[in-house]
């Protein structure tokens, strides 16, 4: 599978995590506000971000952030938390994130599954992940087919609360409609 590097130099994206990626644009508001999970898909979106789209940007990522600091067009918000492999946040920011509006979220998870939900492998990060997701009037999931079946520690929020799913071709027919009847749009690229 072809992957590519992103600019930052801090992830690899397979051909299928770019084209959901790339699909994810589609789902960006005129102007307004977004919130880019940290993860190697968010990443790529914050890169594809269209001259002049006047967005604010939310993140977790350090990467994100860096990345987007010189564009004179976006107003790019840094969470705090932890900084290392793994993102996250503090409890503080959770709190900041109860008092904001987002309109779209692009989040990711360590596995989707109809029975559980959005799961991610540490639960330090539920809380912020609860909030992200609370915050926004719409939520946009990035999630390849490595991670459609899966379950891990930590539920951080229900496919009901997923506006649009966007995955891959590798997903089974099978997970995609018990995917659909949950809640959710499916856009498989």
């Amino acid at each position: 599978m072809k992957a590519t590097t992103t600019p930052s130099g801090t992830g690899r994206l397979s051909a299928a995590e770019g084209r959901i990626a790339r699909a994810a644009l589609a789902e960006l508001p005129s102007g307004g506000v977004i919130m880019l999970d940290a993860g190697p898909m968010s990443e790529r979106i914050a890169w594809l971000l269209p001259a002049g789209c006047g967005l604010s940007v939310l993140t977790n990522s350090v990467p994100v952030a860096l990345g987007l600091a010189s564009r004179r067009d976006l107003s790019v918000h840094l969470l705090g938390g932890r900084v290392g492999a793994a993102a996250g946040t503090t409890p503080s920011s959770v709190c900041l994130l109860e008092q904001l509006h987002v309109d779209v979220a692009f989040m990711v998870a360590d596995g989707v599954s109809p029975e559980r939900g959005l799961t991610c492998a540490d639960p330090a990060e539920v809380m912020a992940r609860q909030a992200m997701v609370g915050a926004s009037a719409r939520t946009v999931l990035l999630a390849d087919h490595t991670r459609i079946g899966g379950d891990r520690l930590a539920r951080f929020a229900w496919l009901h609360d997923v506006d649009c799913l966007i995955t891959d071709a590798g997903t089974d027919p099978d997970d995609v409609r018990r995917l659909c009847g949950r809640g959710p749009r499916v856009l498989v690229v």
